[in-house]
């Protein structure tokens, strides 16, 4: 049976770039095994909006990601409180999935729920 992975508050950011080196050769060397990938939010420090597509490092990310899917990994995408504006426009070029928070789940036959911690 293949494997799910979760990641959540990476909160990445050009300040920071041993994690996004971290996460970028995560993508690379670990992620490809897994079925799924669900990031529970909180992936970037903050978002301003799908429209700022000029930060190199949001155009990275998401390139990352659309790589990651066409390697066959399912991405699946829930909002954080530092990047709740992640919309339809990155979704499409990370070819990620978003889900609502919370959300329920069936992993590998096991109901799930899956939510941002900051709801609690």
């Amino acid at each position: 049976m293949a494997h799910t992975l979760f990641i959540s508050d990476l909160h990445l950011t050009v300040e920071r770039p041993q994690a996004s080196r971290q996460f970028f050769e995560f993508l690379q060397r670990i992620a490809p095994a897994a079925a799924a990938l669900y990031i529970l939010g909180d992936l970037f420090e903050y978002w301003v909006g799908d429209d700022d597509n000029a930060d190199p490092l949001n155009t990275q990310v998401a390139a990352a990601l659309a790589t990651l899917a066409q390697q066959g990994t399912t991405i699946h995408f829930l909002h954080g409180n530092r990047d709740f504006l992640v919309g339809q426009d990155f979704a499409a070029r990370s070819r990620a999935h978003l889900l609502a928070d919370p959300t329920v789940v069936d992993l590998h036959g096991t109901r799930t729920l899956l939510m941002h911690g900051d709801t609690l």
